[in-house]
């Protein structure tokens, strides 16, 4: 392998592995925010679920949805 693929190799290697790194201090209070939240609408979760019931006739576990198969409560 010649020196300068090489060298050029390593360069490219280091300034990866420069880049992976987490959120400095002062970047947290962002990422902390209530809109950075990864969950879905409350709203939209509950008629998931409620769809989920429906299909499968029982309740899942989450929620107090009860009921037949109709997706009545």
């Amino acid at each position: 392998m010649p020196r300068i693929v090489r060298h050029a190799t390593l360069v490219l290697l280091l300034s990866v592995a420069a880049g992976c790194q987490g959120p400095r201090y002062y970047e947290k209070e962002d990422l902390a925010r209530p809109i950075m939240k990864m969950d879905e609408d409350p709203a939209l979760l509950h008629w998931l679920q409620k769809v989920l019931y429906s299909n499968e006739g029982a309740v899942g576990g989450v929620g107090t949805a009860g009921g037949g198969g109709c997706g009545c409560y």
